[in-house]
């Protein structure tokens, strides 16, 4: 049967649901592009002419999943930027605990260091920085050395939460008390995380 006509927003989201289906179910180099256009009754033209390849897919998945994860973070309603930065890692956190099987294709598969996974993440943190940067007034060198150092927060942030969900070598509390104490180690250093947000 020929595909059912949708508009093109309409059916890139159904493809992209499809497809978090399918990569919530298998590893990432089972999934065919054939299998994903079956699944979603299209044919294969119709899927590369959304996504030229299967990096490309699951990019914009990962990459819609954390849109709608920024767009619920609560940084801006909390009392200071370090409670709303804590509330968020927690959002992020429980995240990433439900979204297990596409951590592990974004983190320990194939395509782990794409540039075309990557970004998508990068990206979302890139602009959680600048939010809590903007909220505490940071400026001149204080908000390059606190940039610097959330680089490398969200780095440590990324070690310890594999080891706490794929390697289970600590648990969840110990990993967010492990973040929260580099948090303020190092972000905290440079900028005052507990002054009240300047935008709220």
């Amino acid at each position: 049967m020929p595909p059912r006509r949708m508009t093109p927003d309409a059916r890139r989201v159904q493809l992209l649901d499809v497809g978090e289906r399918l990569f919530g179910t298998e590893p990432f180099d089972d999934v065919s592009m054939e299998q994903i256009a079956a699944s979603a009754g299209v044919t294969r033209a119709l899927l590369y002419h959304y996504f030229p390849t299967k990096a490309d897919f699951f990019a914009a998945i990962w990459q819609r999943a954390h849109d709608s994860l920024r767009t619920a973070a609560p940084l801006h309603t909390a009392a200071t930027v370090r409670d709303g930065l804590i509330a968020t890692l927690s959002g992020y956190l429980d995240f990433y605990a439900r979204n297990l099987p596409l951590v592990l294709i974004a983190n320990r598969s194939s395509i782990a260091g794409s540039p075309i996974v990557r970004e998508p993440i990068d990206a979302t943190f890139r602009a959680l920085c600048a939010s809590i940067l903007d909220a505490t007034g940071a400026t001149g060198h204080h908000r390059e050395l606190a940039q610097a150092a959330f680089a490398g927060w969200v780095a440590f942030v990324r070690e310890t939460t594999l080891a706490t969900l794929v390697d289970r070598t600590i648990s969840p509390s110990d990993n967010l008390a492990l973040c929260i104490g580099a948090l303020d180690a190092t972000v905290g250093t440079h900028i005052d995380l507990h002054t009240a947000s300047q935008r709220r």
